[in-house]
């Protein structure tokens, strides 16, 4: 309820304005006065203000004491019932100080905001909020001053921020949606380009990634490169790797899908392996998957053949070339998929044929040369061994002793050479035979019975040069049978088939 003290020095207050505030136009014209009629424009609540009063004379516009006293009265009362309203500011439930209006405290807030923001490419904010709220004044103001570096010291400038989620793995903050955007666009390219495909058909995520708004720290921030190495580089994964018998660096860096320089960058003493040590693998896990879809072609040379033909105009050691050969060309196109450019699948879409490979043909000769061995020996005669290489009762023995079992059995030359060397050996062999075969090999023939070839003459292998005996050393019909590799006596079962 309004007091009737208030009540009334209103309504003088009213009447007094009226009296001194009502339009009038007083003329005077040949020294005498004349009053016009005018109409006042304050209208309130339509109390019947709009009406044509008659102006008042000069000594009617005056307040009584008795009216400024109430109306002072009731105007000091008024404000007493009505106390002043100011805004207490406060950062975090500290009070910082109070000011009259909101907008000085906005003001304060907004020039600190603007001068940190021009050497900040952030959108920067406050946190925590600055509070105001109006309350009744109880004491004086803050001065400007004051309350502007208290405010300063009091705020905490934290920016408004892109924060990219891989899953539960990480979170990236970046300036904005257009860095979230070049970033993710650089991880896709990581795995696209300057790889030898025709033409990348998708990139694609395979994990869920989340972009929300928040305000974070300034530090916090990431910048392009910074984030694009976070998710194509991820976190290290190490482990230890016991070496086994049987492995080599190569085999290890195969089964851990990485090259060896990178197990050598952690282990250099590496390159000498034992079984038992202990090998650090480090790999990097990228925190995102990129799955591509490409189309690629490859160009696969088709390697020609061999063609080989045979004459009997042609010695054994003589090939020759009728028609050179050339390698095929054929391009394969291929749908491949691969996850962070690991392949996953690869599937032939159809080939194009570009050349054809063509036949190398040659020609090898199928006679045996004379003089000449070929370095593949035959059984000089066809029955059983009664002896072969090596240490016996009566000493060693450096041949093999063949017997046909019935006698006087033709022996062949074992590989086509010259007739080096023949006659008889009054210490053991008997009659023999020498044939040196021109490759460093050389055959002996002894306890021949007859020859059937002279000194210096060329023979084929399979040819007949001599029958088997008993002359010399010997102990009933047998071939005795020497293999001599530049000069010295081996076991000859190591060329006979």
């Amino acid at each position: 309820m309004i007091p009737q003290i208030f009540k009334e020095g209103l309504r003088q207050l009213r009447r007094g304005l009226d009296h001194l505030l009502s339009p009038e136009l007083i003329i005077f014209e040949r020294r005498l006065e004349k009053k016009r009629n005018v109409t006042p424009i304050w209208n309130r609540q339509k109390l019947n203000w709009q009406k044509l009063r008659y102006s008042y004379h000069p000594s009617q516009r005056k307040l009584t004491k008795t009216g400024i006293a109430i109306l002072l009265t009731a105007l000091l009362m008024g404000g007493a019932a009505f106390p002043k309203i100011v805004y207490q500011v406060s950062v975090d439930e500290t009070i910082i100080g109070t000011v009259r209006k909101v907008e000085t405290a906005k003001a304060i807030i907004n020039d600190y905001l603007d001068e940190m923001s021009q050497d900040s490419p952030y959108t920067l904010v406050v946190d925590p909020a600055v509070q105001i709220v109006p309350i009744k004044q109880k004491e004086s103001l803050s001065k400007i001053n004051d309350l502007k570096k208290d405010l300063v010291q009091s705020l905490n400038v934290k920016a408004q921020a892109s924060v990219i989620y891989v899953g539960d793995k990480a979170s990236i903050p970046l300036a904005g949606a257009k860095e979230v955007n070049q970033v993710l666009d650089n991880v896709k390219l990581y795995y696209v380009e300057n790889k030898s495909c025709l033409e990348t058909l998708q990139a694609k995520f395979s994990d869920d990634l989340l972009v929300r708004r928040e305000i974070v720290e300034i530090p916090q921030i990431r910048n392009v490169d910074e984030a694009t190495s976070l998710l194509v580089a991820g976190s290290e994964r190490r482990q230890v790797v016991t070496v086994e018998a049987g492995d080599t660096l190569w085999d290890i860096a195969l089964s851990q899908s990485i090259s060896v320089d990178e197990i050598l960058a952690n282990n250099p003493d590496a390159e000498s392996l034992r079984p038992g040590d202990q090998l650090v693998i480090s790999q990097a896990m990228p925190l995102v998957g990129v799955v591509t879809n490409e189309t690629t072609r490859e160009e696969i040379v088709i390697s020609y053949d061999t063609e080989t033909r045979y004459s009997d105009s042609m010695f054994v050691t003589e090939i020759e070339e009728i028609q050179k050969g050339s390698d095929g060309l054929k391009i394969e196109e291929f749908a491949i998929t691969r996850e962070n450019g690991d392949e996953v699948s690869k599937v032939s879409l159809g080939m194009t044929m570009v050349k054809e490979p063509v036949s190398r043909i040659i020609v090898k000769g199928t006679q045996m040369p004379y003089g000449v061995g070929t370095g593949e020996m035959a059984w000089p005669l066809w029955g059983t061994v009664t002896a072969w290489y090596g240490w016996y009762e009566y000493g060693y023995h450096r041949g093999i002793d063949i017997s046909s079992g019935y006698g006087y059995a033709t022996v062949t030359a074992a590989d086509s050479g010259v007739v080096v060397d023949i006659g008889y050996d009054y210490f053991g062999l008997g009659y023999f035979i020498t044939i040196d075969h021109n490759n460093g090999l050389q055959t002996r023939y002894g306890h021949l019975n007859s020859f059937h070839v002279s000194y210096g003459e060329a023979v084929r292998k399979g040819d007949p040069i001599g029958v088997e005996g008993n002359t010399g050393y010997s102990f009933g019909n047998h071939l005795h049978f020497e293999v001599l590799v530049n000069g010295v006596r081996v076991n000859p079962a190591n060329y006979l088939p």
